[in-house]
């Protein structure tokens, strides 16, 4: 199996366990925290996307926030929340966010969380199909090439990973909450 085999494989065992978690979580329990500076599954799987949206468009593809899918494809005026210059340069992906800046984050439907993160898979996976692994073993040009194109792929994959377990936590304890009235 080669490396970027192995990326599309983790994204679609990742993107199973996200679509099965939005299919049983009730939009209570999306936008439940388990305290008020806890993140929520809502805002956890947006950042999730962001962080995607991120790092290929500005690291991999070299191109400027406008260039975004969170802009291009109107997920700005969809969800009336603009992020770019918010949190760690400016990426808008809830890294470096302030309480007040997090608590900002509307509280996005599942429709919108899970189109947003569709449309990310998909523009992941068509990079992965079409680009050699040469080619992902090249650098990237943001962060002035000091990171490769796998990188800047499998970065986010490895997070995606850990997030899902955070969120399969939060939902479990929102569960046990509503069952016994504790968290």
């Amino acid at each position: 199996m080669q490396g970027k085999d192995l990326l599309l494989d983790l994204l679609d065992d990742n993107t199973k366990r996200v679509h099965q978690l939005l299919e049983e979580t009730t939009e209570d329990c999306l936008h439940w925290q388990p305290d008020p500076d806890a993140n929520s599954i809502a805002v956890t799987l947006w950042h999730v996307s962001r962080v995607f949206d991120v790092f290929v468009t500005q690291h991999i593809k070299n191109q400027a926030n406008e260039k975004e899918v969170w802009v291009q494809s109107g997920w700005v005026e969809k969800s009336g929340y603009d992020p770019r210059g918010l949190g760690v340069n400016g990426w808008g992906m809830l890294t470096g966010y302030s309480l007040d800046e997090m608590r900002g984050i509307p509280r996005f439907g599942s429709e919108i969380l899970r189109g947003y993160y569709d449309e990310m898979v998909a523009v992941i996976q068509t990079y992965l199909e079409e680009t050699n692994e040469e080619e992902l073993a090249q650098p990237a040009p943001g962060f002035e090439g000091k990171r490769t194109k796998f990188y800047w792929v499998r970065h986010p994959l490895f997070d995606l990973t850990r997030h899902v377990g955070e969120m399969l936590a939060l939902k479990a304890m929102w569960e046990r909450q509503q069952s016994t009235g504790t968290a």
